[in-house]
């Protein structure tokens, strides 16, 4: 049971990563590059929020597997760093769906809420990094050792 809830702790992060980098690096360039503004904005609204959504899922999912590795093999200092990450990770995430319809708001004052989008902006696109960054560590940290339960 404990590498079935470690898998689900890597399925879920690697998703979460792998999400990040394709809205990223594939999605929203081929967005600006394809798509008129209006039909771009439109887009995004919809894709945001559940890609914001699918985030919170897969930290919903690794607090799960952490909590079951935790209560079927005990704690480590491993099995802490994972849970204390996909809790922060976790967060953040809650606060970027929190920021979207700030920042749709924002954007449909037009240029009278254009620094307050871009602010938001900002703090949006940092946050998405955190979360990456910290996910590829947990992919590290995950690497690492097949099982994160103490003793593996």
């Amino acid at each position: 049971m404990e590498s079935l809830a470690t898998a689900l702790i890597t399925l879920a992060v690697g998703t979460w990563v792998g999400a990040i980098i394709f809205q990223s690096a594939v999605v929203a360039p081929a967005v600006f590059a394809d798509l008129d503004v209006e039909s771009a904005r439109r887009f995004l609204r919809t894709l945001f929020p559940r890609f914001y959504r699918l985030g919170l899922i897969c930290g919903a999912l690794i607090l799960l597997g952490v909590a079951t590795v935790a209560i079927l093999a005990g704690g480590s200092e491993r099995l802490a760093v994972v849970g204390i990450a996909a809790l922060i990770m976790f967060v953040l995430e809650a606060i970027s769906l929190w920021m979207v319809p700030r920042l749709n708001a924002a954007r449909d004052l037009g240029d009278a809420g254009r620094s307050r989008f871009e602010r938001l902006h900002r703090i949006s696109v940092a946050l998405t990094v955190a979360i990456l960054i910290i996910g590829i560590a947990l992919l590290s940290v995950i690497g690492a050792n097949t099982v994160i339960a103490p003793g593996a």
